[in-house]
C-alpha cells in the first residue's frame, strides 16, 4: 500500500526454466505462505478439497505468468466458479489412482509368491503413475481454463503422453517437502501448515504449465480450424 511491491524490470529479458521459478519464489515467497493457508482452510471440509486445488493453481499459474494477483479475489474466484467440475475431476482422480495403487499393492503380493506376476505388477505400476501425471496435467489445465471434464481428460492425458518428465520432476519436489518434515519433526512441525501445500502446487504447476498452454492453444486452434472448415462448407452448399 505504501510502496511498490517486488516487480519486474519492464526492460529485463523474460525468465525461463528455474531462473523463472527462483524469481517467483523471491517475489511472492509471503503470498505463498498466506496461499498455503488459505488451502488449508478451504480444504478443511475434504470434499471441498478438489476445488481448493484448482484455486490455488490458479493463483500460481498467475504468479508464474506474471499477471496481477489479487489473492483473496482469484482463489475465491476459481474456486466457486470451478467447483462442480473440479469435485467431479476430484473423484476420477481418486477413483483411477485407487484402482492404480490397488492393482499395484495386489500384483506385488502375487509377485512374491509367483515371477509370473512380475509383468502384470510392472503395468498397473506404470498406470497408476501416468494416472498421477495425467491428473497434474488436468488440475492446471482446469485451473488454467473453466471448460467441460471431457476437454480436460483428453487434454491431460495428451499431455501425460507427451511430457511426462517434468510433472516427474515437480512431484519429487512434493515428495522433498514432505522428507524434510518428516526428517527434520518436530522442528519442522509447521512446515506443512505454512508452506508445503502452495509450494508443492507451485512445483506442479511449474512442471506442466508451459505444455498445458500448449495443449490449449493447439485446442483452440483445432476449434477455431472446424468451425472454420464448416463455415465453409456450409457457403458452398448454400
Amino acid at each position: 500500500i505504501t510502496r511498490e511491491g517486488p516487480g519486474v524490470d519492464r526492460n529485463a529479458p523474460p525468465k525461463h526454466g528455474l531462473a523463472l521459478l527462483v524469481d517467483v519464489i523471491r517475489r511472492e515467497w509471503w503470498m505463498l505462505i498466506q496461499l498455503n493457508l488459505l488451502y488449508i482452510l478451504f480444504a478443511l471440509p475434504l470434499l471441498t478439497l478438489p476445488a481448493a486445488q484448482i484455486a490455488a493453481s490458479r493463483v500460481t499459474a498467475l504468479m508464474l505468468e506474471d499477471r496481477p494477483v489479487y489473492l483473496w479475489r482469484d482463489f475465491w474466484e476459481a474456486f466457486r466458479s470451478r467447483f462442480w467440475r473440479a469435485t467431479a475431476l476430484g473423484l476420477v482422480i481418486v477413483t483411477a489412482l485407487a484402482a492404480g495403487a490397488y492393482a499395484t499393492f495386489a500384483f506385488m503380493q502375487a509377485a512374491r509368491a509367483s515371477i509370473v506376476f512380475a509383468l502384470p505388477l510392472t503395468i498397473a505400476f506404470a498406470t497408476t503413475l501416468f494416472a498421477l501425471i495425467a491428473a497434474a496435467y488436468a488440475v492446471t489445465l482446469l485451473a488454467l481454463r473453466d471448460q467441460s471434464l471431457r476437454a480436460v481428460l483428453r487434454l491431460a492425458l495428451l499431455g501425460a503422453l507427451a511430457r511426462p518428465l517434468p510433472a516427474l520432476a515437480a512431484f519429487a519436489v512434493v515428495a522433498l517437502l514432505w522428507l524434510l518434515h518428516i526428517v527434520f519433526y518436530p522442528a519442522s512441525l509447521f512446515m506443512p501448515a505454512v508452506l508445503n501445500f502452495s509450494f508443492g502446487t507451485l512445483a506442479i504447476t511449474f512442471g506442466v504449465h508451459q505444455a498445458a498452454i500448449r495443449l490449449l492453444a493447439l485446442d483452440a486452434g483445432a476449434a477455431s480450424a472446424a468451425i472454420g472448415a464448416g463455415g465453409s462448407a456450409q457457403l458452398r452448399v448454400q
